[in-house]
C-alpha cells in the first residue's frame, strides 16, 4: 500500500484528513502534518521525518501532499524527503485540494507511486471549476432553485 501524508500550514492537513475520512471512513496510513508556526520548521521538521519512517515500515512507497508549493510547508517536505534515509519511494504533490486527496487514497492499492501522483493531480485540476459556466447550476438557476 501506499501511504499519504498531508502537509500543509495551520490546521488544514488535519481538517483535510477529517472531510476525506467522513466521506470515505477512518483510513490507514493516512497522516496529517500541521504547520502552525513558521519559526519552528527544524522541530517540525523532526517529527515529519519521524512520521515517514515510522510510514516506511509498513507502506511499500509514500505520497507527500503538501497545500502550496514554495511555501514552508512544502519545502520542509522536499527537505526532509531529500535526506535519502527513508527506504521507500516518495513523490510529492504540491497543491492539494479535497478531491485530489480522495482520488490517491482511494487508488493507492492499484497504482504505481508515479501513476498515484499523477492521477491526484489531475483529479485535483479536474474537479475545479467556475460555477458560472457549468451547465447544471445554469439550470438550477433558471428554474429557481439557486438563490
Amino acid at each position: 500500500m501506499i501511504g499519504v501524508v498531508l502537509v500543509a500550514h495551520m490546521h488544514i492537513a488535519s481538517e483535510t484528513k477529517a472531510a476525506v475520512e467522513y466521506i470515505l471512513q477512518q483510513q490507514e496510513a493516512f497522516v496529517a502534518v500541521d504547520v502552525v508556526n513558521s519559526d519552528d520548521v527544524a522541530v517540525q521538521s523532526l517529527a515529519f521525518h519521524a512520521i515517514l519512517k515510522n510510514m516506511a515500515q509498513d507502506c511499500d512507497a509514500i505520497l507527500v501532499m503538501t497545500d502550496i508549493f514554495g511555501a514552508t510547508p512544502c519545502n520542509m517536505a522536499i527537505h526532509v524527503m531529500m535526506q535519502g534515509d527513508i527506504p521507500v519511494e516518495m513523490e510529492l504533490v504540491a497543491g492539494f485540494n479535497i478531491p485530489s486527496v480522495i482520488k490517491a487514497i482511494l487508488e493507492r492499492q492499484h497504482l504505481s507511486l508515479e501513476d498515484l501522483a499523477q492521477f491526484s493531480l489531475d483529479a485535483g485540476q479536474k474537479y475545479l471549476r467556475l460555477g458560472s459556466q457549468e451547465a447544471v447550476l445554469k439550470r438550477m438557476c433558471a428554474n429557481n432553485k439557486v438563490a
